[in-house]
């Protein structure tokens, strides 16, 4: 069938381009590619090394997001230019651990400007009793001062603010406390992490930053709405996370782990990597595939991977 119609094409190639300048046309009608309501990335902020970091790009139309910024001394701003960004409009911080906030210092000092940060600052007490492996206030005082100094803008958010609305793109915190008064007895920072749903048309995706189980058993039991497409998987993926539970009730059908190879196939991640695994739901990991895309088009959602995956 193939060799036949090879034989023929000089003769049907001819009659084609009669019939294509007949209707006023150049040639083949091109494939109209839709335009992502958003892309999501997330960064490989630790790709190479065994150091666990989380940082996801988000770019609109017209905007460009930023959760959380990866550890000091991280490749935040290299992987920021190699992506063309210039400016970040919002960058959200979900809670005070220099493994989410850190590449904020490098991110300061390069010429990517940012409009405005959105980060729930902890007490002292609450903050310090970590020292000197967690939260460290005396950074987090230098921080502020920097955003002052930087005229960059700086606010809270509490359960239920918008944060972010473009078309139909609205980025919302889902629920949030401010570690004073939390509904569940003592809490640590990673429970006051900000829960935040990125909605892109009909698509949903949860970031979690590090919430941990006694929190999230509570949004389980206690947050109606929960459900999402994709899941940003809290703390890395390790021990201590969100139950089982908290990841029944959002019944995502993917998962992106921000964390290194070592980390996901440790002994810390096993009850997670067993669950995703006995759910049928593929779990992603940036020091597998490095930075990985999803792209929320008006009807599905499609994902690119700078690596293969395996």
């Amino acid at each position: 069938m193939v060799q036949n119609l090879m034989s023929r094409l000089p003769i049907l190639l001819p009659f084609a381009a009669v019939a294509l300048a007949f209707f006023g046309l150049r040639g083949p009608l091109p494939e109209r590619t839709p335009v992502p309501l958003v892309a999501w990335t997330m960064l490989a902020v630790n790709d190479a090394t065994p150091q666990q970091a989380d940082a996801h790009l988000l770019r609109t139309g017209g905007a460009t997001l930023l959760i959380d910024a990866g550890a000091v001394g991280g490749p935040l701003v290299a992987l920021l230019k190699k992506y063309g960004v210039k400016r970040i409009d919002i960058v959200l911080i979900s809670h005070p651990h220099k493994d989410h906030y850190g590449g904020l210092w490098a991110l300061f000092d390069s010429d990517v400007s940012v409009g405005r940060v959105v980060m729930n600052f902890p007490s002292k007490k609450s903050c310090d009793v970590e020292l000197p492996w967690g939260c460290d206030y005396a950074d987090l005082e230098k921080l502020g001062a920097l955003m002052v100094a930087k005229g960059i803008s700086h606010e809270k958010s509490s359960t239920g603010d918008l944060l972010f609305r473009e078309g139909l793109v609205t980025l919302q915190t889902l629920y949030a406390h401010d570690g004073a008064s939390p509904p569940v007895g003592v809490t640590d920072i990673n429970d006051q992490s900000l829960i935040v749903r990125l909605q892109a048309g009909p698509h949903r995706a949860l970031f979690t930053g590090d919430l941990n189980d006694v929190l999230g058993r509570y949004l389980a039991q206690h947050v109606p709405d929960l459900e999402a497409d994709i899941l940003k998987v809290p703390h890395h993926g390790t021990e201590g996370v969100a139950p089982n539970e908290f990841f029944a009730r959002v019944a995502a059908s993917l998962a992106l782990v921000p964390a290194p190879t070592t980390l996901w196939h440790s002994d810390r991640s096993k009850r997670i990597r067993d669950y995703f695994a006995q759910a049928a739901v593929p779990a992603m990991v940036s020091g597998e595939l490095g930075d990985v895309t999803v792209e929320f088009l008006p009807r599905e959602w499609r994902i690119r991977t700078e690596r293969a995956i395996p």
